[in-house]
């Protein structure tokens, strides 16, 4: 048993809402909130169901969220309004909110912040190979839903290893 708290780290979204649950080097939980078949107007509570219940059942000690910015495209605007509400909630709880952008991330996991999700995926596969089986899908849908996974999971390595270069943000 541990005496410090899991991260959780989420990769934002309203169709698919990526989610990693990283307790030292041991990954404890991680998937894909499955939003997209919902109505667009139920799409956001869900969302933010889903974010409170992972926060009671992990405890997380920090929340992890790749960088969304304000868009003149209303499902990007969401997405930013849903990563603001996951911080105010986090902060609420008592844990620290972190926010990456997917640059720094890929930056660290593949030495290339510019590299493909199938990249990053591939790294994260070698780390915890019981992931392996993410990596390659019979659709290409299944492929992109599952990258949501991978991203999160990568937020939360690449918080973990750099404990002193921790951009917070709480607002």
């Amino acid at each position: 048993m541990t005496n410090h708290h899991p991260i959780l780290a989420l990769d934002p979204g309203l169709r698919e809402l990526g989610y990693a649950v990283l307790d030292g080097p041991r990954l404890v939980a991680s998937g894909v909130g499955a939003l997209r078949f919902l109505p667009e107007a139920a799409r956001l509570l869900e969302a933010k169901r889903l974010v409170r219940h992972w926060v009671r059942l992990y405890d997380p000690g920090v929340v992890i969220l790749e960088r969304t910015t304000e868009h003149p495209r209303e499902g990007l605007s969401r997405v930013h309004r849903f990563a603001t509400y996951v911080r105010r909630m986090a902060s609420r709880y008592g844990q620290t909110v972190v926010v990456y952008s997917a640059q720094q991330v890929r930056k660290h996991l593949v030495g290339n912040g510019w590299a493909g999700k199938d990249a990053v995926a591939a790294v994260i596969a070698q780390r915890f190979p019981a992931l392996r089986i993410y990596l390659t899908q019979d659709r290409q849908w299944k492929e992109r839903y599952w990258q949501n996974m991978f991203d999160a999971v990568a937020l939360a390595l690449h918080h973990e290893a750099h404990p002193s270069s921790r951009s917070r943000s709480c607002g």
